[in-house]
């Protein structure tokens, strides 16, 4: 059964409007931008500072707000006075790596006997394993690090005692119950820790590890600021709230990305095809993170550290274009099994039924089904797991959620059929037999079904301000792209404008991309609907339409217009 395409749902965001009129009067902006910002709780001229120009004077906290980073830095400074090795341990995602090559390199310039582990995703996993616990007692390390991982490590962290080494966890993944018996827990969502920014990735607080080494070194930031890049690379990539502590780290490092001093950041930029270019979030998300979440994804994410630790040009240009190879062989794998995905959805589910998807098979690779999991989500707006089913019966599956949906929480109804799970609200992790996948998907929906209406199952689309056509100015657009680092927390506006005709037959273009030229019969505007081909005959029908897009420019012949990219229609 062919599964329609869900229609989205527009609401429009309710703000204060006396508030909205203070504003644009105190900012001397038009009344579109002001209601933006009200709408995101920027009501001063104060707030509004702050969120155009973030700085590190005012925008960073104080590290030592978390419980253990004292005994943390005392310990590291303790083993590197004593010259004992230091082995961190990081993950093999963007987050991990960068937050592995930022804390390895601050260390090396205190003078610390440093190395860094990595673990293999399609052998080890996720998180700290015994085979790198006895990776670093067999290296001879006195100490481990950890970042990005560790703070369910409970078992490992039993085993590093055993054999003489002394554990500091850095992490920002939801505590369990029990935690792991470590010289130094640093994580702000551990229930007793008093750090106010609980939204960092794990880069961010590698990053308050550096700066808390720093005051007590008397280095200053010297000892961090020109590497804040790293922590801008692997925050964005992360996709936590852009909010807080992360919009100052991405707003800092994006600004020194295009002069980077990291030779392998620039070779990586250079092979994008983006040197000389201010970067927005969409091209470090969507051009280099995913070079380095390649390798990653398909086995072994050492190059990608190798490549931000490496002073060599010469090596930083192979190693980028390599990790730009392995990006374009993990698309190849990723557009196979979706397609595979989308086929199988399409004949064994129907819409009315299937709430939540669960599909398998033994030919996609582990390090692609989170990806292709959220093209599903993406395309039928349903909570997906993907399982990739491995060698003797085992399988490892990925799952994203949707609006209105805690993944994990949704999972613990179903933890007598797995035999391991974790994640948070959006995604998460699954293992389990083979022979249990059907069981699975069957008490998964099941569960899905209870917590999701069928009106759930439609996409939601929150405008941020109505704004007549006339209003849509290049001075708006210019005070939304200052909004940038976008992200969560603080996504790129979204503006409705009501009643547009069109001023000339909508059509199909590339792949099933939607092309308008819309009008209130006075102003007229190009309109781009990428994926909404098959509403054609709906749209053309309509006599008048609303429409809920990002504003935007388009270039076209060397000249320079402004373009909504459609987010939501509704036809009348």
């Amino acid at each position: 059964m062919t599964f329609p395409s869900p229609r989205e749902q527009i609401t429009l965001r309710i703000v204060d409007p006396s508030a909205v009129a203070e504003l644009a009067a105190e900012l001397g902006v038009p009344a579109a931008a002001a209601t933006i910002l009200v709408g995101r709780g920027l009501t001063s001229f104060d707030q509004c500072k702050a969120y155009f120009r973030p700085n590190a004077d005012d925008g960073f906290l104080d590290p030592f707000l978390f419980g253990d980073m004292d005994k943390a830095v005392k310990r590291i400074l303790a083993a590197i006075a004593s010259g004992e090795k230091i082995l961190i341990y990081g993950d093999y995602d963007v987050d991990g790596v960068t937050a592995t090559a930022l804390l390895t390199r601050v260390l090396k310039r205190l003078n610390a006997n440093c190395g860094y582990y990595l673990p293999n995703r399609l052998t080890e996993g996720y998180g700290i394993s015994e085979t790198g616990i006895r990776h670093a007692a067999e290296g001879g390390a006195a100490l481990i690090i950890s970042v990005d991982c560790g703070v369910t490590a409970c078992g490992e962290a039993e085993l590093a005692a055993s054999l003489g080494m002394d554990m500091i966890i850095t992490d920002h993944h939801e505590p369990k119950d029990a935690l792991p018996a470590a010289l130094a827990l640093i994580n702000p969502k551990l229930h007793d820790c008093g750090y106010p920014d609980k939204a960092l990735a794990g880069v961010g607080i590698a990053l308050k590890l550096c700066q808390a080494l720093a005051i007590t070194t008397g280095k200053g930031s010297a000892l961090w600021s020109d590497l804040i890049e790293l922590a801008a690379l692997g925050t964005a990539a992360d996709i936590v709230p852009m909010i807080g502590e992360n919009r100052v780290i991405t707003a800092l490092g994006f600004a020194r990305i295009p002069a980077t001093e990291i030779v392998g950041l620039r070779a990586l930029v250079d092979v994008q095809g983006l040197t000389g270019k201010p970067l927005s979030t969409g091209q470090v998300v969507f051009q280099l993170a995913p070079c380095i979440n390649a390798v990653g994804r398909l086995g072994d994410p050492r190059r990608g550290a190798e490549l931000l630790l490496t002073a060599d040009a010469a090596l930083a240009d192979l190693y980028a274009r390599e990790l730009k190879e392995a990006n374009i062989e993990r698309r190849a794998l990723d557009s196979l099994a979706a397609e595979e995905a989308f086929k199988w959805v399409e004949e064994h589910c129907a819409p009315e039924n299937d709430y939540g998807l669960v599909v398998a098979s033994p030919d996609w690779h582990v390090g692609v089904i989170g990806i292709v999991a959220s093209k599903v989500v993406e395309r039928y707006n349903r909570p997906t797991i993907l399982i990739s089913i491995g060698e003797e019966g085992a399988a490892k599956g990925s799952g994203r959620s949707v609006y209105g949906l805690h993944l994990l929480q949704a999972l613990d109804g179903c933890a007598d059929i797995l035999d391991g799970y974790g994640g948070h609200a959006a995604a998460a992790g699954v293992s389990l037999s083979a022979d249990k996948i059907d069981a699975f998907r069957e008490r998964f929906n099941e569960v899905v079904k209870s917590k999701l209406s069928e009106k759930d199952l439609a996409p939601r689309v929150t405008a941020d301000a109505e704004v007549p056509i006339d209003q849509l100015t290049p001075k708006l657009l210019r005070i939304i792209k200052q909004m940038e680092p976008f992200g969560p927390g603080n996504m790129r506006p979204v503006l409705l404008t009501k009643g547009l005709k069109h001023r000339y037959p909508p059509k199909i273009v590339g792949q099933k991309h939607l092309k308008m030229s819309l009008t209130d019969g006075k102003v007229v505007m190009d309109a781009i609907a990428f994926g909404m081909g098959e509403r054609l005959p709906e749209v053309s029908a309509a006599k008048t339409l609303d429409v809920a897009f990002g504003l935007e420019d388009n270039e076209w012949n060397g000249k320079v217009s402004l373009q909504m990219n459609v987010k939501g229609l509704f036809a009348k």
